[in-house]
Formats: C-alpha cells, sequence, structure tokens
C-alpha cells in the first residue's frame, strides 16, 4: 500500500523530471530501497530522510513535514534495555510492548496525555 510519504517522494521526482534511479543514485541508495519506500513495503529510516533533505531543496524546505510522513510509515520501535538502567524502567517496556496491541482508544488517549506532560 502506498504512503503519503511514497506519493509526497514520487510527486517530487516526477516534478523534477528523474526518474527512482536517478533519484537513487543522486542519495546513494539502491532503486529498490527508495521503490520500497515509495510503495509502502519498507519504512523510511532517518538515514534515508536525511539523504533527501541534503539532496532535494524541495524536500528541505518541507522538512518538518516530510519528516512527520517518514514517522508514519514506521511500523516497528526499538527500545534500547541497558543493563545499568533502572531495573524498573525495563519492568515497564517490556510489559508496555506486551500489552501494547490491547490498549483501548481511553487507554491511548491517556496515556498520551500522560507522555506530554511537561
Amino acid at each position: 500500500m502506498i504512503t503519503k510519504l511514497g506519493r509526497e517522494l514520487r510527486k517530487l521526482r516526477l516534478d523534477l523530471g528523474i526518474t527512482l534511479f536517478e533519484m537513487a543514485n543522486a542519495i546513494e541508495v539502491s532503486s529498490s530501497l527508495l521503490s520500497s519506500v515509495e510503495t509502502g513495503k519498507k519504512p523510511a529510516t532517518d538515514t534515508l530522510m536525511a539523504k533527501l533533505i541534503n539532496a532535494y531543496p524541495a524536500v528541505r524546505d518541507r522538512e518538518v513535514e516530510f519528516r512527520a510522513l517518514a514517522e508514519e510509515t514506521q511500523k516497528e520501535v526499538t527500545i534500547n534495555l541497558k543493563s545499568n538502567q533502572n531495573a524498573r524502567a525495563n519492568e515497564l517496556a517490556m510489559s508496555f510492548a506486551r500489552k501494547f496491541e490491547s490498549f483501548s482508544a481511553d487507554d491511548i488517549n491517556q496515556l498520551l496525555k500522560f507522555v506530554s506532560k511537561k
């Protein structure tokens, strides 16, 4: 399923009159990777986004928007559990991961409210 980011990247290429292969070469990634990001088969990494931002002023001018679209492509989050970290923090991370898919809309709203506190 094509993502919003994929649509924007394809539109950018068409507006610039370049092929997927040319864009991939310009940012030094494989055309298969770029195609996979465009079609939503792979997430857009921070590294890929940095390369696009550095190579294309149109992306740089809309960096916040492009980064938000890239974030939407992420299907996985990694939390590094360190042995020197608070054991309770590690326990919280593991518990959160185990129960994540069972959170109700209300649970999610409450959690978002809590983590958004300053």
